[in-house]
């Protein structure tokens, strides 16, 4: 009798421990499964968002020698301007770390230009600002989870709506005067860029988040028309700040 109670309690442990053995490697299996979905499912969600950005816009200048070859004189000595520039976009992914970045852009270039006479109070400014509605298109690689970094590039086609320069001039007997110009004939209708940018996005729980970038744009085609006195081809090069909202 003991010895058939003996032998059942062995049988008994033999089958819990096997028991066991099967519930440990089904639950080490279901984790590696959870941990490989894990490594695979990544958030894919379109984002709509709002930016501002802050550039130094600048140009480079050359006289058209397809034309008059007019020297550059004075407009030579322009200096880069700071200016606002804001966009409405969205982003969509194409996989898990590939997404496009459209957007609807207020985008200007500008440039300004400073004189002092060194034998009387005269001094002569402008500031002169290029108005575009643009269409910032890029490609963009990103990573990581509540804070994402990204790195991308694409082109920018913008349609010229305004123009305006901003002159200030003082007399030699010290009295200001002002004028503000906003008719600018041998302007392009259409330009196009190329852009860079790299940044950060930091995701909240409530889906909305903050975007902060840098970004360079170099323009490719000529501000002015054909048969114009220069060839303008505008750059900037600043930082953005964006809310963002994941739906």
């Amino acid at each position: 009798m003991r010895k058939k109670i003996t032998i059942s309690c062995l049988f008994s442990l033999f089958l819990l421990n096997s028991f066991s053995q099967i519930v440990i490697k089904e639950q080490k299996k279901t984790e590696g499964q959870s941990i490989q979905k894990e490594k695979i499912i990544k958030d894919t969600s379109s984002r709509f968002y709002i930016e501002a950005s802050y550039l130094n816009s600048f140009r480079s200048l050359e006289s058209n020698v397809d034309f008059l070859n007019k020297p550059l004189g004075e407009r030579a000595n322009e200096s880069k301007i700071g200016i606002w520039n804001y966009s409405l976009g969205m982003t969509t992914p194409l996989n898990n770390h590939i997404y496009f970045d459209g957007a609807l852009s207020l985008l200007r270039n500008g440039e300004q230009y400073s004189w002092k006479s060194s034998t009387s109070d005269s001094t002569f400014n402008y500031q002169s600002k290029y108005n575009y509605i643009a269409l910032p298109l890029q490609i963009k690689y990103q990573g990581g989870k509540n804070l994402k970094y990204f790195v991308g590039g694409g082109l920018i086609p913008q349609m010229n709506f305004s123009y305006k320069q901003s002159q200030q001039w003082t007399d030699s007997l010290g009295a200001k005067r002002d004028e503000t110009i906003k008719i600018n004939n041998d302007i392009n209708s259409f330009a196009i860029s190329w852009v860079v940018s790299a940044g950060l996005e930091l995701q909240f729980e409530n889906n909305f988040g903050l975007r902060f970038s840098a970004s360079y744009r170099n323009q490719i085609s000529n501000t002015y028309i054909e048969f114009s006195d220069y060839i303008h081809k505008a750059n900037a090069i600043g930082l953005n700040l964006g809310i963002t909202r994941k739906f």
